[in-house]
């Protein structure tokens, strides 16, 4: 999927969304923050419009936020001013910082279509990480998906009006998202119309994943009704994980 797929959501995301991505600040003070050294380096990966960029420069962390859409670092140059903004393909980009932690939330690697997807990406963040750094992202569960992903709703975002459709192909593992996006002072014209697929990846391909990339311990939790409790569920809301970049080579 590419990239400027995003670029007409931008503006109703950074309204709608990016605000509500703020819940997860909780268990980053939990996770994450207690493994970094004061002032550490963090890189936001698919950062979005930067709402927690922004709120994890205000707490003293060195933010770098990443992102591929042109549009949504529009609105994170906006939001998260102190942080450094870089555009590229989670799946083959190259930093030459390193950094004490990554982040990746709001199921941003559901988007990734594939299993090789989902791997060149963790290895793009591995070579980013320190030895012994942590990375952080969230998926998707298929419970959730199957107890979210269908019906309609409408909504106002911002100068935005959204009417969203949303779907899940349990066979198939697949999510799909329609969106209209009208402007409210243009709401005669045609709506600009945004379609978005993620994918359910199993506990299964994301562990291999993550220690075929180079990631060596990793923790699971899982969130249902504001609570995280550790270990994966495929029941559960929302499922977060904690992997550890290995501080030596693995021997083949």
């Amino acid at each position: 999927m590419s990239a400027s797929s995003y670029d007409p959501f931008a503006s109703a995301y950074n309204a709608h969304w990016g605000p509500i991505s703020l819940q997860w600040i909780p268990w980053l003070a939990v996770l994450v923050a207690p493994r970094l050294p004061s002032h550490g380096r963090v890189l936001d990966v698919c950062c979005g419009t930067g709402q927690i960029a922004a709120e994890l420069s205000r707490r003293g962390f060195r933010m770098v936020g990443l992102d591929g859409s042109r549009e949504m670092l529009r609105y994170a140059r906006t939001n998260a001013v102190d942080a450094h903004l870089v555009q590229a393909d989670v799946r083959q980009f190259a930093l030459r910082s390193r950094f004490d932690a990554a982040l990746c939330l709001f199921d941003s690697l559901n988007h990734l279509l594939s299993c090789d997807d989902l791997a060149a990406a963790f290895s793009c963040v591995v070579a980013c990480l320190r030895p012994g750094a942590w990375f952080l992202f969230d998926v998707n569960t298929p419970g959730s998906y199957e107890r979210n992903w269908h019906g309609r709703q409408r909504r106002k975002a911002g100068d935005h009006v959204l009417r969203t459709r949303s779907e899940y192909d349990p066979e198939r593992r697949l999510g799909i998202f329609r969106a209209s996006v009208t402007r409210v002072d243009r709401l005669s014209q045609q709506p600009t119309m945004v379609t978005l697929w993620q994918r359910c990846h199993t506990d299964a391909e994301i562990l291999a994943a993550l220690s075929a990339s180079g990631f060596g311990s990793v923790e699971a939790y899982s969130l249902e009704h504001g609570t995280l409790a550790n270990g994966y569920s495929a029941h559960a809301e929302r499922a977060f994980y904690l992997a550890r970049r290995r501080t030596t080579r693995s021997r083949s």
